[in-house]
């Protein structure tokens, strides 16, 4: 079909990168009141950290589902069914009264939200240009970005004015609103340009269109997002509860503290774009160099963390931004070399699975790590995590100029 307008572009791109805002307020909400709901006394950080990592496990295992649902049926109607079920649970999680409960709820909340981000990058695909999807990456990336920043900033005052269940409740009803707005909205869309959806059906046509990558490649490309799904919500999910711990600070400072990490986030994604395009392109490269600089950091960090809160948050923060950037070029990009129309959920599903096998590993292992080595030690195997991606993207980068 013939690709959106300008105009139509930007309305299409404004809506998706919304939509992903909401879905995240919905998703990292949570880990924004992990603090909270430890001091409290409602959970153990262990428990908290089970919770995390249940929502990370079928969010990545409902990637690959939704990946494979959205080259099969209307990836607008799998989105409108996410935003409705991650309210849902989102409501459910303050009358949750054990931690098991708590597991059962944020379990189905993160497979709601795996339906949102397979879909959307194929209707991007499909409608864009591949100038305009590549900035509708950006556009949803700063969403996602954005959400986290507000729900950081926000989280502390809620929980001042009531307590860490008034988060969700807010939560909750702005992800209702949501759906009831993407379906009105993006309708109006398709019926103003004759936006539609291509799908697959049979064997056959899944042989057609197989990716344009080999299997040693795609294997080292899920190992370097793995990795970066690793660091980027193992140190997102626990930076609070590691201020909070090593400093003393109450939990509504240690959350303030928080909101840097996506500031130093929000602006890796402009300036990881900056790089790509300057870098010719060329994603292994761009990614190996961030993996570099999170290495360095996380050395550093190594050295000097206890002595000072502001040095360890820039520190952290600089670490979660590389790892943005990282997700921004191997996750929201790579799909549209390597995939067609007609393919680009499944593949961008994959690689986003392998994203949240990493965040799953991490957000209890992290939490156990710490809890065994202090967070020292843990800090030691960040650096270890950094350096082994950047030597991911040097074989990803080899096995591609071996192939083309």
């Amino acid at each position: 079909m013939q690709k959106l307008n300008e105009k139509n572009s930007k309305k299409l791109i404004a809506l998706c990168s919304v939509a992903y805002f909401v879905s995240y307020l919905t998703r990292v909400n949570f880990a924004a009141v992990i603090a909270a709901i430890i001091s409290a006394g409602d959970v153990t950080k262990t428990v908290a950290g089970a919770v995390t990592t249940v929502g990370f496990i079928t969010y990545g295992v409902g990637q690959l589902i939704s990946g494979w649902l959205g080259d099969k049926i209307n990836p607008k109607n799998l989105m409108f069914a996410g935003f409705i079920t991650t309210g849902l649970m989102n409501l459910m999680i303050p009358f949750s009264k054990s931690g098991i409960m708590m597991c059962v709820v944020w379990g189905i909340n993160g497979f709601a939200q795996s339906l949102m981000w397979p879909p959307m990058v194929k209707i991007m695909k499909i409608a864009l240009t591949a100038d305009g999807y590549n900035k509708g990456c950006v556009s949803v990336s700063w969403g996602s970005t954005i959400a986290t920043i507000l729900i950081y900033l926000v989280s502390p005052l809620i929980i001042t004015l009531t307590n860490w269940r008034g988060v969700f409740f807010v939560s909750s009803s702005v992800a209702l609103i949501m759906s009831a707005v993407w379906m009105y909205l993006l309708t109006l869309i398709e019926k103003k340009t004759g936006l539609y959806y291509p799908l697959m059906n049979g064997k056959k046509e899944r042989q057609k269109h197989s990716f344009a990558m080999d299997g040693l490649l795609l294997l080292f490309v899920m190992l370097a997002i793995f990795l970066q799904g690793t660091l980027r919500d193992g140190i997102t999910t626990w930076i609070p509860t590691y201020i909070y711990e090593v400093f003393n600070l109450n939990s509504e400072k240690s959350i303030l503290t928080g909101v840097i990490v996506p500031v130093f986030s929000l602006a890796s994604i402009q300036l990881t774009s900056i790089m790509f395009n300057k870098m010719g392109k060329k994603p292994f490269k761009c990614s190996g160099l961030l993996f570099v600089i999170a290495a360095v950091s996380a050395g550093a960090l190594s050295v000097f963390s206890g002595i000072s809160v502001i040095v360890t948050v820039i520190l952290s923060a600089l670490i979660v931004a590389c790892m943005h950037g990282i997700n921004l070029i191997l996750v929201c990009m790579l799909p549209a070399i390597y995939a067609d129309e007609k393919n680009m959920s499944t593949l961008s599903g994959t690689l986003n699975f392998t994203t949240y096998v990493g965040s799953a590993a991490s957000t209890y292992g992290f939490a156990v790590l710490s809890d065994k080595t202090g967070w020292g030690g843990t800090v030691i195997i960040w650096t270890v995590i950094a350096a082994l991606g950047a030597a991911m993207c040097v074989l990803s980068a080899a096995r591609s100029a071996k192939k083309s």
